[in-house]
């Protein structure tokens, strides 16, 4: 067995596979951010002729044999490249299963069902996009049949988006997370709440998108590498360490709104930004999981946006954008504000302590598609009745409702527990973190760059390279599990609202 040839060999489709991969995501990114709603029929037709193409290199019998061939080889193999082999073969060895023209299909499917969730979401439109969900949910139930799975078939999805986890794993962790959190919503709900109306006045869009834009090059994303455009829904997309591109979306009487979905966009970018440019065009050169990925973005979003030392840094540099409607608003009317515990519809705007029982629904409500106990067509009214068992609230429309989020439309089934796994990673990891530094007199000071390089050596600069396990464990010892999560906010909100 010649190791360098195969090596060569397997470089050479690795590099192809990625550059057809990067076309996509360009394709994609000008869809979603700058495409003409009309276009969407033949930019649907171009993205499934790319990713039949990239189909193609991930399961032709040459790729395969050479796969084989380079597992055997094991030990071999330095760290680095077998890593790459893993995760191609990962990919490959469920890919092959999928007819070329089924996945072609599926592409095109979650391409004209994006859009026209853009078009519903407007409208309050459930019933006109219904049959474009119950497509991708179909389509979806046929290909986790042709993967196989262990248990549930919800594990196939989750697993494939966050590599190790199980639908049993998930239950465990939201248990913990429900016993520790739970009780303290109901304590909070009996108190006086905070006063916010002042952050529903009106916010000129221009002058956000400047904030926003001074924001992010604030706390560390290299605005010469990267730039924030608008959409429906706030996105980051990478196209390498040096072009890394970010969305919010803005609306002139919820600033903060678009405030914390940049700082969370952000977060998702400077991931990409400090990924080591010399892993750009192999398997390694991306995040290395979703769940990963958003303990990122949620890290800054919460752990420094939310934080007291944040605001008492930076409420001067928003009032400068907002002289008017924040001239009698202190420090702490701030933090309290962005930190209000409140019973809502909105997952993307919810409080840190509710967020994850905005998850919790999803999640049950996948399961409940992919293992047979709900159809598509009951899905609106199960969202109400599960919002109302979770919140005690009901959405006045499905625009609030069901049709909030783009992850189903956009074939994403399987993602939203890592917005979760984000969560409980970065509450986890932080921990350890403040052990090193002294966290909240750097976020007061902004020396961002400190914390940003601690992201980067124990983080970011590992890009693909370990398993989530393995993260977790070389940087806090321990798998994760939901003691830290609850930990740190049963301390901040105890002590926010006196309970």
């Amino acid at each position: 067995m010649n190791i360098n040839k195969l090596v060569e060999d397997f470089d050479k489709l690795e590099h192809e596979y990625q550059q057809l991969n990067r076309a996509q995501t360009i394709i994609g990114w000008d869809r979603r951010a700058m495409m003409p709603s009309a276009a969407v029929k033949s930019r649907s037709k171009t993205l499934g002729y790319f990713s039949g193409k990239s189909h193609y290199i991930l399961t032709s019998p040459e790729t395969m044999k050479i796969l084989d061939k380079l597992t055997e080889a094991g030990d071999k193999l330095d760290k680095a490249a077998a890593a790459r082999v893993r995760l191609f073969k990962r990919t490959a060895d469920r890919m092959v299963k999928i007819p070329g023209e089924m996945f072609q299909k599926h592409t095109s499917l979650r391409i004209q069902s994006e859009t026209a969730w853009e078009r519903a979401k407007h409208a309050n439109d459930w019933e006109g996009y219904r049959p474009y969900l119950e497509e991708l949910v179909n389509i979806t139930k046929e290909t986790v049949e042709i993967w196989g799975y262990e248990g549930s078939p919800y594990n196939a999805l989750v697993s494939f988006s966050e590599e190790g986890m199980t639908s049993e794993k998930l239950e465990e962790l939201f248990g913990g997370i429900k016993e520790g959190v739970v009780p303290l919503v109901k304590k909070i709900a009996e108190k006086d709440n905070f006063d916010d109306s002042f952050a529903k006045a009106s916010f000129p869009v221009d002058i956000q998108k400047k904030m926003n834009q001074e924001l992010i090059g604030i706390i560390g994303f290299d605005l010469d590498r990267g730039r924030l455009a608008e959409s429906e829904h706030p996105f980051c997309t990478s196209f390498g360490c040096n072009d890394v591109r970010l969305t919010t979306h803005y609306y002139e009487d919820k600033f903060l709104q678009a405030f914390f979905a940049s700082m969370h966009e952000a977060g998702h970018g400077m991931y990409e930004q400090n990924i080591p440019e010399e892993y750009e065009f192999t398997m390694l050169g991306r995040g290395l999981t979703g769940g990963m990925h958003e303990s990122s973005s949620r890290f800054w979003e919460n752990m420094v946006g939310r934080s007291l030392p944040f605001w008492n840094a930076n409420l001067e540099f928003v009032r400068g954008y907002f002289p008017q409607q924040l001239k009698d608003i202190d420090v702490m009317d701030m933090y309290r504000a962005v930190n209000k515990v409140e019973q809502s519809l909105i997952r993307m705007t919810a409080d840190e302590l509710t967020y994850n029982l905005h998850i919790m629904l999803r999640v049950e409500l996948e399961k409940d598609l992919f293992e047979g106990r709900a159809k598509v067509a009951d899905l609106s009214e199960m969202w109400n009745e599960k919002i109302f068992e979770y919140m005690g609230i009901r959405p006045e429309n499905d625009t609030v409702g069901i049709l909030q989020d783009v992850q189903w439309p956009a074939g994403m089934f399987g993602y939203f527990p890592s917005y979760t796994l984000g969560n409980l990673y970065n509450a986890q990891y932080s921990a350890f973190m403040k052990r090193e530094l002294d966290f909240d007199k750097l976020v007061e000071n902004r020396e961002y760059d400190k914390i940003l390089d601690w992201m980067r050596k124990n983080l970011y600069s590992y890009a693909s390279l370990r398993t989530p396990s393995e993260t977790m464990t070389a940087l806090t010892g321990e798998e994760v599990n939901a003691k830290y999560l609850v930990e740190y906010l049963t301390e901040k909100f105890t002590k926010l609202y006196g309970v």
